[in-house]
């Protein structure tokens, strides 16, 4: 399994954020491996609110995927690509069980939406 960890988050008090407390640990399909550290600030999925119903920003099994590619999206932009993060992140929501429709859709939509947050 490519989650080498379980996600622990505290949430931010007065913030829409959450902070990572125990480091995150992923390897990717070719083998590079990505740790959040404790203290990121995450979150979780960037779902606009006219689609909670269809997806709530921390459906369960979006959640470790999600503080994942925001990490890789904020921070690793040196050594991955926007397309590989996205791959990544719709990789992992298959890995915890979303189903096909729910994957492709969440990764569309940072296909699409993720362009102005990429940092490189």
């Amino acid at each position: 399994m490519p989650f080498e960890s379980d996600l622990e988050l505290r949430h931010v008090p007065g913030d829409a954020l959450w902070k990572v407390v125990k480091p995150l640990q992923y390897r990717t399909a070719d083998g590079r491996r990505v740790i959040v550290p404790v203290g990121y600030r995450t979150d979780l999925a960037s779902v606009p609110r006219l689609a909670w119903r269809i997806v709530p920003r921390d459906h369960v099994q979006a959640r470790r995927p999600a503080v994942v590619h925001d990490f890789i999206y904020t921070n690793l932009t040196h050594r991955f690509t926007k397309r590989e993060a996205d791959r990544i992140f719709h990789a992992a929501l298959l890995e915890e069980g979303m189903n096909k429709a729910l994957a492709w859709l969440m990764h569309a939509a940072v296909r699409i939406g993720g362009r102005g947050n990429w940092s490189a």
